[in-house]
């Protein structure tokens, strides 16, 4: 049995999608009670899961998407504090061809973006030090 309610590990996700020939950006902004900021997909590695199954099911829970045409290699760490640990939060890039997206209770609205407005909107700087990652990576 851990020591944590939960592994100190995260996954944060930029969900892309080309449709129209331009590159947009998938934001997510959180419920007020969870602190009513825009962000990426987000989610916690459970027990016993892979990376790749934990991305997959964060995608799907927060956003019904599971048309992935790809997922990035790791492009991107940090770690902050919570509580009395340390949690390493993971960046990956999901690439799409949909742009249909069902909120989950933990978001209440959603925004495709380019990558300047995305830049714009993210509001922690650990998630736009991460797009920034993303788009030098990109291009």
């Amino acid at each position: 049995m851990s020591a944590y309610a939960e592994l100190p590990v995260k996954i944060e996700a930029f969900v892309l999608n080309r449709l129209g020939g331009e590159l947009k950006i998938l934001l997510m902004k959180r419920s007020e009670a969870d602190g009513g900021f825009w962000q990426p997909i987000t989610g916690t590695l459970e027990f016993d899961e892979s990376l790749r199954s934990c991305l997959l099911r964060e995608l799907r829970e927060e956003t019904g998407i599971v048309d992935v045409e790809s997922i990035s290699p790791e492009i991107y760490r940090f770690s902050w504090q919570k509580k009395d640990y340390t949690v390493v939060e993971l960046v990956y890039a999901i690439e799409t061809r949909t742009n249909n997206v069902v909120l989950s209770a933990e978001h209440v609205e959603y925004r495709w973006c380019a990558p300047e407005e995305a830049m714009n909107t993210l509001e922690k700087e650990n998630n736009k030090m991460a797009l920034g990652r993303l788009l030098e990576h990109l291009n």
